[in-house]
């Protein structure tokens, strides 16, 4: 599978190419009153108004601080509820490797470890690697709650 590579805090993970529309520089974004704080806001990128996340503190339960190297991943997220646009903050972002998650020695991950979105792990010469499944990071009932916030923004 190509992935790009980003960190969350020391924890290396891989987000599949597929998924990613584009990586940009960390992003203004407006806090929604109420929402968790693994919801930075919403940011314009584009042109439209995307949800943007931590995906440190929806992963690791640390958040995001924030670097040069800080980056934003638009990723495309498709699930049950349709397809939507979605805005990660990482820590960094590494480079773009092939990784088999299916090859002997790989583990399929823990149930709810990254509140879901954290789906497997398998490793290379540089280490340990966690597949983050972007389709799991927002769960239906956060989906309708971005419908609805950006609908009003």
């Amino acid at each position: 599978m190509r992935i790009v590579e980003v960190w969350l805090g020391e924890q290396r993970c891989a987000i599949p190419v597929g998924a990613i529309d584009e990586v940009l520089p960390v992003v203004e974004a407006r806090k929604l009153s109420g929402t968790p704080d693994w919801i930075v806001g919403v940011a314009r990128l584009r042109g439209a108004f995307v949800p943007l996340l931590d995906a440190s503190l929806i992963c690791t339960g640390k958040p995001i601080v924030r670097t040069m190297n800080a980056r934003v991943i638009l990723l495309q997220v498709g699930a049950g509820g349709g397809s939507m646009r979605l805005a990660v903050l990482v820590d960094r972002v590494g480079s773009l490797l092939t990784i088999d998650f299916e090859a002997s020695g790989t583990h399929p991950g823990i149930l709810g470890a990254g509140r879901g979105a954290l789906t497997c792990i398998a490793a290379d010469a540089a280490g340990d690697i966690y597949l983050l499944d972007p389709s799991k990071i927002v769960d239906e009932e956060n989906r309708k709650l971005f419908r609805d916030a950006i609908g009003s923004a």
